[in-house]
């Protein structure tokens, strides 16, 4: 049994990333309901709350999401033509396209990099509010540094060792490639060799003989 079938559920490095993203979603939806309470009920809404929530809360949200999508092979694809490529032709291409997205966020990277370093030196704020804004700017140059990892690793192990990542098309497809792969599991187990060869081989011996 390989380390990856004996690894709890709950020791993926997933996780690493996707239990700060529920946590901060969570965050923004007390913070959220908090204030439209306190502003119907008492007409005293929390401060800053939608400078908090564009310059804060999203932007963790939303990078730590592309890092952990990336992870799980969940970013919504277009695989009209993919699809339709032999498996040879398939594992080069996803190669190639792997080079080409880490390239394209390497600029991302670089560009975020330098607004974020402009956003510190300048004290950036959001909006007229006092509220800080400038750590945030981090999360772009980061995120996209990690993809930048994440698809390279993405194309050395297609070009090396021929393992794809199913590209999905939409997120719900990912139950369904799963139970697809159990089912063939189970499929092949139920049709393994028997005796040196398969219950197949054994009839076409018989007709032989006969």
């Amino acid at each position: 049994m390989s380390n990856a079938a004996q690894r709890p559920s709950w020791l993926k490095p997933e996780l690493l990333i996707e239990i700060p993203a529920v946590i901060v979603t969570f965050a923004m939806m007390l913070h959220i309901t908090a204030n439209a309470l306190l502003r119907t009920f008492k007409n005293e809404p929390l401060p800053n709350t939608l400078e908090i929530t564009q310059y804060w809360y999203l932007p963790i949200i939303a990078f730590l999401g592309f890092i952990a999508a990336q992870a799980r092979g969940q970013h919504i694809a277009a695989d009209l033509i993919y699809e339709r490529f032999p498996e040879v032709t398939k594992r080069y291409v996803l190669a190639v396209l792997s080079v080409l997205a880490a390239a394209v966020c390497l600029g991302f990277a670089w560009f975020g990099w330098g607004e974020a370093v402009h956003a510190r030196e300048i004290g950036k704020t959001a909006g007229v509010s006092d509220v800080v804004a400038w750590p945030p700017y981090f999360l772009v140059p980061l995120a996209f540094g990690v993809m930048v990892v994440q698809f390279l690793y993405s194309a050395v192990k297609a070009a090396a060792t021929g393992e794809i990542q199913h590209v999905v098309t939409d997120p719900d497809d990912v139950l369904l490639l799963e139970e697809l792969d159990e089912m063939q599991a189970h499929e092949r187990e139920k049709s393994g060799p028997l005796d040196g060869g398969t219950p197949n081989d054994t009839d076409n011996e018989k007709e032989t003989a006969r």
